[in-house]
Order: C-alpha cells, then structure tokens, then sequence
C-alpha cells in the first residue's frame, strides 16, 4: 500500500465528517490493515479492497461513531475532570485559609515575644532585681525567669507556627499544580479543538 492510499483513506473519512484527528489515524491504521490482508490474500485491487474494508469495520453512517464515541466518553471525563479541578480548587482554599490562620498566629505570638523581651531587657526591671533584698532577690529573680521561659515558649510556638504555614502554602500550591492547572489546559485545548471544527 502507498501513501496515496493511506491519503485516500484519510480523505474520506474527512469527507464523511470525522473531526477528531486521534481518532482518524485508528480507524486509518484498521483500514489499512484489513485493505492490505484483502489484497494479499485474495489478490484484490485497492479500490476492491477498500470497498469491502469500509463495508466490514465501518458503521452505515461513518461519523455517527464518532458522535457515539463522544458521547460515551466526553461528558463523563469532562465530569470527572471537573469533580478533580473543584475538589481541588476547595483544598487549595482550606490550605490557604490555615496558612494564613498560622502566618497571622505567628505574627502575633512573634509581636508577642519581642514585647516581652523589651520588657525583660529594660534597665527598670534589672535595677529592681539588683536593688532588692537578698529574700526578695529570689522571688523576683524567679518571676524573671518565669517571665523569660514564657517569652521563649512564645518565640519558639511562633518559629512552629511559620513553619506550618510554609508547609501548608507548599501543599496547597502542589494541589493546584495538580488539579486546577490541568483542568485549565484540557478546556483550554477542548475550546481550540472546537474552534478548529467549527
């Protein structure tokens, strides 16, 4: 079989309304196949071979299988694809939702913690541990240090809380790489695919 031949093949499934190009090269390559074992095996023309290869694998009405073939097909990955995009899209709004929540916790624990530590490096709370009695040192000595572990519980709970919200950004952005972004690209080609048959 020459090229000529398979270009003939393609042009008439053209010619009977085929649109979806995947499609067309399949039932090209059935028809090829069964038109050079027609005319190897029993000797026949191509034009023969053609004939009966059309008869034998294609419906009375060409085109109605690709319709059919769409219809069985197209609504339900369309749906499905969506199903994944909205998911998605709803995941990615929680994670930004909680990283936000985080990144605003940490702000005010971190605001929080360098208040505190103003406080404790201010040359008023040190005159007072140095300038009272020895009984007295000891209990403002230990409000100190409670006052100091809390500041860094604080800065510590903060540094976790950003580390949260990176986490929680990073999740979300993979979620849309995933789902939302290849929704965009497959109605983007299914819009182009339709303006090229229309």
């Amino acid at each position: 079989m020459t090229e000529h031949h398979v270009q003939h093949i393609k042009d008439y499934l053209k010619s009977q309304g085929f649109t979806d190009f995947e499609l067309m090269d399949d039932l090209t390559d059935h028809l090829a196949t069964e038109i050079e074992f027609s005319m190897d095996s029993e000797k026949l023309d191509f034009e023969t071979s053609f004939e009966n290869a059309k008869q034998k694998l294609l419906p009375d009405s060409p085109y109605q299988l690709e319709r059919d073939l769409k219809i069985l097909t197209t609504p339900k990955h369309n749906i499905m694809i969506k199903k994944i995009a909205y998911l998605g899209g709803f995941l990615s709004t929680i994670g930004i939702s909680l990283a936000l929540l985080f990144i605003v916790l940490s702000f005010q624990n971190e605001t929080k913690a360098d208040g505190r530590q103003q406080i404790m490096e201010s040359e008023e709370l040190m005159y007072t541990i140095a300038t009272k009695e020895s009984r007295e040192k000891e209990k403002v000595s230990q409000v100190y240090q409670d006052f100091s572990n809390e500041t860094a519980r604080l800065k510590l709970l903060a540094l976790d809380q950003q580390s949260t919200s990176q986490t929680l950004m990073i999740i979300t952005i993979l979620i849309f790489i995933t789902t939302y972004l290849p929704y965009r690209f497959y109605d983007g080609y299914n819009k182009s695919q339709l303006e090229l048959t229309a």
